[in-house]
Protein backbone atom coordinates (compact mmCIF):
# COMPACT_ATOMS: atom_id res chain seq x y z
CA UNK A 1 0.00 0.00 0.00
CA UNK A 2 1.56 3.37 -1.16
CA UNK A 3 1.63 6.65 1.42
CA UNK A 4 -1.48 7.92 -0.58
CA UNK A 5 -3.49 5.61 0.46
CA UNK A 6 -2.88 5.20 3.88
CA UNK A 7 -3.65 8.48 4.01
CA UNK A 8 -7.20 7.79 2.84
CA UNK A 9 -7.77 4.72 4.79
CA UNK A 10 -6.09 5.99 8.20
CA UNK A 11 -7.54 9.66 8.11
CA UNK A 12 -11.73 10.27 6.79
CA UNK A 13 -14.13 12.76 8.37
CA UNK A 14 -16.66 10.58 6.87
CA UNK A 15 -17.35 6.78 9.34
CA UNK A 16 -16.37 3.20 7.54
CA UNK A 17 -19.97 2.44 8.29
CA UNK A 18 -23.22 4.06 7.38
CA UNK A 19 -25.27 5.05 10.54
CA UNK A 20 -28.93 5.18 9.21
CA UNK A 21 -30.52 7.02 12.49
CA UNK A 22 -28.93 9.99 11.06
CA UNK A 23 -30.21 12.13 8.23
CA UNK A 24 -26.74 12.85 7.47
CA UNK A 25 -24.16 10.33 7.29
CA UNK A 26 -21.19 11.93 8.29
CA UNK A 27 -20.36 12.00 12.29
CA UNK A 28 -18.67 15.31 11.68
CA UNK A 29 -22.21 17.01 11.38
CA UNK A 30 -23.26 19.23 14.13
CA UNK A 31 -26.89 17.80 16.34
CA UNK A 32 -28.51 21.23 16.11
CA UNK A 33 -26.92 24.87 14.31
CA UNK A 34 -26.60 27.18 17.26
CA UNK A 35 -27.15 30.98 16.23
CA UNK A 36 -24.37 33.36 16.90
CA UNK A 37 -27.55 35.12 18.82
CA UNK A 38 -27.76 32.61 20.87
CA UNK A 39 -24.55 32.03 21.91
CA UNK A 40 -24.28 36.15 22.74
CA UNK A 41 -27.48 35.05 25.13
CA UNK A 42 -25.25 32.28 26.88
CA UNK A 43 -22.26 34.77 27.49
CA UNK A 44 -24.24 36.31 30.50
CA UNK A 45 -25.46 32.94 31.84
CA UNK A 46 -23.94 31.29 34.86
CA UNK A 47 -22.71 27.06 34.08
CA UNK A 48 -23.87 26.10 36.97
CA UNK A 49 -26.84 27.32 35.96
CA UNK A 50 -27.02 25.41 32.44
CA UNK A 51 -25.38 22.83 34.30
CA UNK A 52 -28.18 22.43 36.98
CA UNK A 53 -30.84 22.46 34.07
CA UNK A 54 -28.79 19.64 31.74
CA UNK A 55 -28.85 17.56 35.32
CA UNK A 56 -32.80 17.77 35.13
CA UNK A 57 -32.84 16.25 32.05
CA UNK A 58 -30.50 13.46 32.91
CA UNK A 59 -27.34 14.98 31.09
CA UNK A 60 -24.34 13.98 34.10
CA UNK A 61 -21.57 13.85 32.28
CA UNK A 62 -20.85 17.62 30.95
CA UNK A 63 -18.85 18.81 33.42
CA UNK A 64 -14.75 18.62 32.37
CA UNK A 65 -12.64 17.03 35.14
CA UNK A 66 -8.87 17.77 34.79
CA UNK A 67 -9.65 21.13 32.72
CA UNK A 68 -8.17 24.18 34.76
CA UNK A 69 -8.87 27.72 33.42
CA UNK A 70 -5.35 29.24 32.76
CA UNK A 71 -6.73 33.09 32.21
CA UNK A 72 -8.74 33.92 35.30
CA UNK A 73 -11.65 35.92 34.28
CA UNK A 74 -11.96 35.05 30.96
CA UNK A 75 -15.69 33.71 29.92
CA UNK A 76 -15.43 31.57 27.00
CA UNK A 77 -18.80 30.66 25.03
CA UNK A 78 -18.81 29.09 20.93
CA UNK A 79 -19.08 25.98 18.97
CA UNK A 80 -16.94 23.18 19.37
CA UNK A 81 -14.26 22.20 16.83
CA UNK A 82 -12.63 19.03 17.47
CA UNK A 83 -9.40 17.55 17.03
CA UNK A 84 -8.78 13.96 18.87
CA UNK A 85 -5.09 13.47 19.51
CA UNK A 86 -3.70 9.25 19.60
CA UNK A 87 -0.39 7.44 21.37
CA UNK A 88 2.19 8.24 18.51
CA UNK A 89 3.44 5.56 16.52
CA UNK A 90 5.96 5.35 13.76
CA UNK A 91 3.07 4.33 11.11
CA UNK A 92 0.65 6.59 12.30
CA UNK A 93 3.44 9.57 11.85
CA UNK A 94 3.96 8.15 8.14
CA UNK A 95 0.19 8.63 7.67
CA UNK A 96 -0.67 12.04 9.47
CA UNK A 97 1.94 13.82 8.12
CA UNK A 98 1.32 14.63 4.56
CA UNK A 99 2.80 18.63 4.55
CA UNK A 100 5.92 19.44 2.37
CA UNK A 101 8.51 20.30 5.10
CA UNK A 102 9.51 19.37 8.33
CA UNK A 103 9.27 15.43 7.89
CA UNK A 104 5.11 16.22 6.81
CA UNK A 105 4.70 17.80 9.94
CA UNK A 106 3.57 21.26 8.43
CA UNK A 107 -0.03 19.96 7.25
CA UNK A 108 -1.36 17.39 9.94
CA UNK A 109 -4.67 16.78 11.14
CA UNK A 110 -4.26 19.89 14.18
CA UNK A 111 -3.38 22.06 11.19
CA UNK A 112 -6.55 21.40 9.49
CA UNK A 113 -8.42 21.66 12.81
CA UNK A 114 -6.95 25.27 13.10
CA UNK A 115 -7.95 26.44 9.52
CA UNK A 116 -11.63 24.95 10.30
CA UNK A 117 -11.68 27.55 12.92
CA UNK A 118 -14.39 30.29 12.48
CA UNK A 119 -15.36 33.22 14.56
CA UNK A 120 -17.89 32.21 17.39
CA UNK A 121 -15.69 28.67 17.39
CA UNK A 122 -13.57 26.90 19.99
CA UNK A 123 -10.36 24.33 19.57
CA UNK A 124 -11.68 20.85 21.53
CA UNK A 125 -8.24 18.68 21.47
CA UNK A 126 -8.90 15.35 23.14
CA UNK A 127 -5.20 14.42 24.74
CA UNK A 128 -6.54 11.20 26.39
CA UNK A 129 -6.45 13.30 29.89
CA UNK A 130 -2.63 13.28 29.47
CA UNK A 131 -2.12 16.86 31.55
CA UNK A 132 1.45 17.19 30.87
CA UNK A 133 1.61 16.65 27.20
CA UNK A 134 1.74 19.72 24.86
CA UNK A 135 -1.28 19.56 22.28
CA UNK A 136 0.53 22.73 20.89
CA UNK A 137 2.59 25.88 21.72
CA UNK A 138 2.27 29.66 21.45
CA UNK A 139 3.31 29.65 17.63
CA UNK A 140 0.84 26.90 16.34
CA UNK A 141 -1.92 28.20 18.61
CA UNK A 142 -1.39 31.86 17.65
CA UNK A 143 -3.38 30.75 14.26
CA UNK A 144 -6.56 30.66 17.05
CA UNK A 145 -6.17 34.55 17.36
CA UNK A 146 -5.92 35.08 13.50
CA UNK A 147 -8.74 33.32 12.61
CA UNK A 148 -11.16 35.24 15.24
CA UNK A 149 -12.03 32.06 17.15
CA UNK A 150 -12.93 32.19 20.65
CA UNK A 151 -10.48 30.24 22.30
CA UNK A 152 -8.64 26.64 23.41
CA UNK A 153 -9.45 24.00 25.49
CA UNK A 154 -7.57 20.37 25.76
CA UNK A 155 -7.16 18.12 28.66
CA UNK A 156 -3.33 18.06 27.50
CA UNK A 157 -1.23 20.61 28.64
CA UNK A 158 -0.31 23.81 26.30
CA UNK A 159 3.28 24.31 25.42
CA UNK A 160 4.25 27.69 26.82
CA UNK A 161 1.25 28.11 28.61
CA UNK A 162 2.16 31.55 29.29
CA UNK A 163 3.14 33.03 26.26
CA UNK A 164 -0.12 31.62 24.72
CA UNK A 165 -2.78 33.53 27.25
CA UNK A 166 -1.11 36.75 26.42
CA UNK A 167 -3.32 36.46 22.75
CA UNK A 168 -6.33 37.60 25.12
CA UNK A 169 -8.43 34.57 24.13
CA UNK A 170 -9.82 31.91 27.19
CA UNK A 171 -6.89 28.85 27.10
CA UNK A 172 -8.30 26.04 29.29
CA UNK A 173 -5.72 22.91 29.85
CA UNK A 174 -4.42 20.01 31.81
CA UNK A 175 -1.51 22.73 32.50
CA UNK A 176 1.20 24.02 31.02
CA UNK A 177 4.45 22.56 29.61
CA UNK A 178 8.14 22.93 28.11
CA UNK A 179 7.70 20.18 26.62
CA UNK A 180 6.34 18.87 22.96
CA UNK A 181 4.13 16.36 22.68
CA UNK A 182 4.85 13.99 19.45
CA UNK A 183 6.93 11.81 21.29
CA UNK A 184 3.96 10.81 22.88
CA UNK A 185 0.93 11.97 21.36
CA UNK A 186 -0.16 12.53 17.32
CA UNK A 187 -3.10 14.35 16.22
CA UNK A 188 -5.64 12.36 14.05
CA UNK A 189 -8.84 13.30 13.31
CA UNK A 190 -11.20 16.70 13.40
CA UNK A 191 -14.49 17.40 13.68
CA UNK A 192 -15.38 13.50 15.19
CA UNK A 193 -17.24 13.35 18.75
CA UNK A 194 -14.34 12.66 20.95
CA UNK A 195 -13.78 12.56 24.65
CA UNK A 196 -11.70 15.77 26.63
CA UNK A 197 -11.91 15.71 30.65
CA UNK A 198 -13.40 12.66 30.39
CA UNK A 199 -17.09 13.91 28.85
CA UNK A 200 -18.00 13.68 25.74
CA UNK A 201 -18.00 16.17 22.72
CA UNK A 202 -19.61 16.66 19.48
CA UNK A 203 -18.48 18.94 16.77
CA UNK A 204 -21.21 22.12 16.99
CA UNK A 205 -21.59 21.58 20.76
CA UNK A 206 -21.60 24.65 22.48
CA UNK A 207 -18.46 24.17 24.44
CA UNK A 208 -19.02 27.12 28.26
CA UNK A 209 -15.63 28.19 30.14
CA UNK A 210 -15.16 30.52 33.24
CA UNK A 211 -12.91 30.28 36.38
CA UNK A 212 -14.58 27.10 37.19
CA UNK A 213 -14.16 24.90 34.43
CA UNK A 214 -15.89 24.03 31.60
CA UNK A 215 -19.46 22.95 31.01
CA UNK A 216 -20.23 20.85 27.25
CA UNK A 217 -23.90 22.05 26.46
CA UNK A 218 -24.87 19.48 23.98
CA UNK A 219 -26.03 21.77 20.88
CA UNK A 220 -29.80 20.09 20.33
CA UNK A 221 -30.29 21.53 23.84
CA UNK A 222 -29.02 25.03 23.74
CA UNK A 223 -32.17 26.61 22.34
CA UNK A 224 -34.17 24.50 24.65
CA UNK A 225 -32.95 25.64 27.64
CA UNK A 226 -31.65 29.48 27.50
CA UNK A 227 -35.36 31.07 28.81
CA UNK A 228 -34.84 28.63 31.88
CA UNK A 229 -31.70 29.35 32.14
CA UNK A 230 -31.66 33.31 32.35
CA UNK A 231 -34.99 33.49 34.17
CA UNK A 232 -33.33 31.00 37.01
CA UNK A 233 -30.25 33.37 37.07
CA UNK A 234 -33.27 36.52 36.79
CA UNK A 235 -34.40 35.09 39.94
CA UNK A 236 -31.65 34.44 41.87
CA UNK A 237 -30.39 38.26 41.41
CA UNK A 238 -33.52 39.03 42.93
CA UNK A 239 -32.77 37.12 46.15
CA UNK A 240 -29.70 38.72 46.63
CA UNK A 241 -30.96 41.88 46.32
CA UNK A 242 -33.55 41.41 48.69
CA UNK A 243 -31.92 39.34 50.91
CA UNK A 244 -28.79 41.75 51.09
CA UNK A 245 -31.06 44.78 51.89
CA UNK A 246 -33.13 43.35 54.19
CA UNK A 247 -30.56 41.36 56.07
CA UNK A 248 -32.17 38.05 55.85
CA UNK A 249 -31.51 34.47 55.05
CA UNK A 250 -32.37 33.27 51.54
CA UNK A 251 -33.09 29.52 52.95
CA UNK A 252 -36.82 31.14 53.17
CA UNK A 253 -36.49 31.39 48.95
CA UNK A 254 -35.45 27.76 47.89
CA UNK A 255 -36.63 25.67 46.33
CA UNK A 256 -38.46 28.28 44.03
CA UNK A 257 -41.67 29.32 45.98
CA UNK A 258 -44.43 31.85 45.74
CA UNK A 259 -42.63 34.79 48.01
CA UNK A 260 -39.79 33.84 45.96
CA UNK A 261 -41.32 34.51 42.28
CA UNK A 262 -42.84 37.56 44.52
CA UNK A 263 -39.55 39.16 44.95
CA UNK A 264 -38.77 38.28 41.69
CA UNK A 265 -41.37 40.39 40.34
CA UNK A 266 -41.32 43.33 42.55
CA UNK A 267 -37.24 43.33 41.52
CA UNK A 268 -38.16 43.27 37.53
CA UNK A 269 -40.24 46.41 38.19
CA UNK A 270 -37.95 48.19 39.64
CA UNK A 271 -35.74 47.60 36.88
CA UNK A 272 -37.80 49.15 34.42
CA UNK A 273 -38.10 52.27 36.23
Amino acid sequence: MDRTNKILVGYTSKPIHSRPEFKDPSMASPLATVSDELLDRYRAVSNATVLGQLLRRGYEKVYMHGVECLAKGRRLVGRAVTLQYLPSRPDLAEIIATGEHGEGFNETPRWQALEALAKGDVLVADAMGMAKTSTGGDVVFSRILTQDAEGLVTDGAVRDGHKVIRYGYPVFAGGSTPTVGEPNILPYQVNEPIQCGGVLVWPGDIILGDDDGIVVLPSALAAEIIDECEHHDEVEEAVLDYTQRERISPKHFYPFNEETERIHQEWKSRQTK
